[in-house]
């Protein structure tokens, strides 16, 4: 069980400095959902009406190098409440929304847990997306009060998670689940805000608030009032927009409720959001801005991980400034400690506070290098120079070649929209980038690029029968299970098909009778993207098409855990001659209970198939 926060000389709190008679200041943490990198008036997005954004700029500061944790939602977030970066947390990628699946670990301290050992009262409203049993739900984590759903998104009238079923009802405050049918959630979440604020006054101790609005994700439904204002724009701009200006209304509500009950002015008010826009089908395709940002939600470029980021805390902090310095979402849980006068053990974070490049625009920011991970996609940034190890662009605003571009390297300050890749041209920078994201905790040599793989075998162009559906997320058509090229180690590379929770089952018809010695089935792990190599491969070989005989089966990774993305090669050996050969090879089916994701049906991406 996790320890209790008050005994932070083994965690993180060494003591509070705030001198007694200095009244300490509230602290409002505002986290976005899938809002675009420039989707702010201020920040550019002229179609847009963002006065409470555009007010909170000219009243503190606008951040124009801020960087999310994660391009998703769950590690972003994880990263922001842990100082961590998601692999330091343990949630390098979303967890499950379904009820009874695990987190955020208990061990793991957040930032409500370190105000709470500072004697404030603590606050999480709206999303959580962190896990969903009784040790990793707000309650759990350092949060006195919390109000919200538990699952990555919600109806807003209904409460309701939709997604490919099963449906159901997802609405709690404090443990306990509550049924507020047609009332509009984020009108709910600035009512919780003012009804928590009245209880907790007379204690007149101070509050940490985490208010993680789930806008704009999907499902888009914006005030109407909103869909008439932006009419004349073009799907899926219009609705998008709307939900833009939704977002912007009740960010200002929720202002308005901090004036009333007379704290807004010693309140440290920060916005970002988790990621970059959505381009999912349920999210129309798009409809988010990031100017001249390639990618979105699920990229490396820097429209996936680049975002609005503002904070204001009245006759504090410089007001109607802008910082160019780079910072993260890890770097708030130092930054408010900081502000707020609590000590703690920097070696127990990744973040770094930015209180001093706040403060003063003339200083940079603390650290020079910046890394992220995702699935097989991973970045470094170090000035103005960015590498990208096996990219992918959801926006589709160029085109990636998987062989040519494994590398991706560019210079931001010359070529902010990053179309350019000087991989070849400077290959020392590669290099020396790619040493310094090894230096990392959690980069390691197998996350390296590597080259396609060419296949020289029998099974060459073999006609391909499916006896079981594919998945949507295979990027490779059947015949890529003998195409002559292995897949990378990136699932998006056009080579591997996939398959979700259930088996391969697939024949190959050579063009002939052939001897038959060795077979060789591929297969993808990628564990923090849910996907597994086979737990079994069996193979029956035949020289009609209707009588098999079994060549042989072996056992794979299957559900061991391993955590590093990898390609595996399960062979087969035998003797036989065949013209028809079925290969089944056995998904996991469910995740295993030590995934984040754990109960949620598996993937499994196989490519190529070998014979000898």
């Amino acid at each position: 069980m996790k320890k209790l926060l008050y005994s932070f000389s083994l965690l993180l709190l060494v003591g509070v400095l705030v001198n007694a008679q200095d009244k300490k200041p509230n602290v409002l943490l505002i986290y976005s959902d899938d809002q675009g990198s420039l989707d702010m008036n201020c920040y550019g997005a002229k179609d847009l009406k963002t006065p409470t954004f555009d007010k909170m700029a000219e009243n503190g500061i606008r951040f124009t190098q801020f960087y999310a944790p994660a391009p998703i939602c769950t590690p972003s977030r994880a990263a922001l409440l842990t100082g961590k970066s998601p692999q330091g947390a343990q949630l390098p990628n979303n967890t499950s929304s379904q009820p009874g699946h695990a987190g955020l670990p208990e061990e793991e301290v957040t930032i409500a847990e370190v105000f709470k050992g500072a004697g404030y009262n603590t606050a999480h409203i709206g999303k959580w997306h962190l896990g969903y049993t009784p040790e990793t739900m707000p309650y759990n984590q350092g949060f006195d009060h919390s109000f919200g759903h538990m699952g990555g998104c919600i109806d807003n009238y209904s409460h309701f998670f939709y997604w490919e079923g099963p449906n159901r009802h997802d609405l709690w405050r404090n443990g306990e689940e509550v049924f507020m049918d047609g009332q509009y959630f984020p009108e709910l979440m600035v009512d919780e805000v003012d009804q928590y604020l009245s209880s907790i006054k007379e204690n007149e101790d101070p509050f940490f608030m985490y208010f993680a609005i789930n806008l704009p994700h999907y499902p888009v439904q914006p005030l109407e009032k909103w869909r008439t204002y932006y009419k004349d724009l073009p799907s899926p701009r219009r609705d998008y927009a709307a939900f833009m200006s939704t977002l912007d209304e009740y960010i200002g509500k929720l202002l308005d409720v901090l004036e009333k009950q007379g704290v807004l002015e010693n309140t440290i008010v920060v916005f970002q959001s988790d990621h970059g826009y959505s381009t999912e089908v349920r999210n129309f395709n798009g409809g988010g801005y990031s100017g001249p940002f390639r990618g979105a939600k699920g990229d490396l470029f820097e429209g996936g991980i680049r975002v609005p980021t503002l904070i204001q805390w009245p006759n504090q902090i410089p007001a109607n400034e802008v910082r160019n310095g780079m910072g993260t979402g890890t770097d708030w849980f130092p930054t408010l400690l900081d502000f707020c006068g609590i000590t703690y053990d920097q070696n127990a974070i990744e973040g770094h506070s930015l209180k001093e490049m706040i403060l003063d625009k003339e200083a940079s920011s603390p650290v020079e290098v910046f890394r992220w991970k995702f699935g097989a996609s991973w970045a470094i940034r170090e000035g103005d120079w960015k590498l990208i190890g096996y990219p992918t662009d959801h926006t589709k605003k160029a085109s990636i070649d998987f062989e040519k571009d494994s590398y991706y390297l560019v210079n931001i300050a010359q070529d902010s929209s990053e179309l350019n890749n000087l991989a070849t041209d400077f290959p020392e920078k590669v290099e020396e980038l790619t040493k310094k994201y090894l230096d990392w905790e959690f980069g390691f040599e197998d996350d390296l690029p590597q080259d396609f793989e060419e296949v020289q075998h029998l099974g060459f162009n073999a006609k391909v029968q499916l006896l079981q559906p594919t998945d949507k997320r295979s990027t490779g058509q059947e015949i890529k299970l003998v195409d002559g090229y292995s897949g990378t180690k990136t699932f998006s590379d056009g080579y591997w098909v996939a398959f979700l929770g259930n088996d391969m089952e697939v024949v190959l018809e050579l063009p002939q009778i052939k001897k038959v010695k060795k077979i060789t089935v591929g297969a993808l792990s990628a564990q923090q993207s849910w996907i597994f190599a086979p737990q079994e491969v069996d193979i029956f070989v035949s020289e009609d098409g209707e009588n098999y005989t079994n060549f042989g089966s072996q056992e794979a990774e299957g559900a061991t855990k391993n955590v590093i993305v990898h390609r595996e090669k399960i062979t087969i050996q035998g003797k036989s001659k065949a013209k028809y050969i079925k290969v089944i090879a056995k998904n996991i089916g469910k995740l295993p209970e030590w995934h984040s994701g754990n109960g949620s049906d598996a993937y499994m991406f196989i490519d190529e198939i070998t014979i000898e």
